[in-house]
């Protein structure tokens, strides 16, 4: 199942959400990933999109199976509204995560990580 497919089911009362809350979510994306260990962030912005609202990019060093577990655990625990729905899509980039959460109205994004391999000291 894609985002758009998950955007399609949702009940026809939930909206996209307002800039506002577009808003609050790209502070939260940036503070909370900031506040990990071996994740910089690089921007957070809005796109106007409604498949992707919100457009994250950020370096991480840490490798599987622990990155895909925390950027997870930090979405469930600290940024996701009650409902939410989410996937990972590996890419020679690196890593997308999209995602889709929602209560009244609903927010739409990807963060693409980067990874970067740790500096040896």
């Amino acid at each position: 199942m894609t985002l758009k497919d998950k955007i399609a089911e949702l009940p026809s009362g939930i909206k996209p959400a307002l800039s506002n809350d577009l808003r609050e979510m790209q502070e939260d994306i940036y503070y909370y990933f900031t506040e990990l260990d071996q994740f910089e962030v690089l921007k957070v912005q809005q796109t106007g999109e409604a498949d992707r609202m919100i457009l994250a990019a950020c370096l991480t060093t840490m490798q599987d199976p622990i990155f895909k577990i925390m950027v997870a655990h930090t979405w469930q625990r600290d940024l996701a509204f009650d409902e939410q729905w989410s996937e990972f899509e590996t890419v020679e980039e690196g890593v997308i995560f999209r995602f889709l959460t929602w209560d009244d109205e609903y927010i739409t994004g990807e963060i693409w990580f980067e990874r970067a391999k740790q500096e040896v000291q």
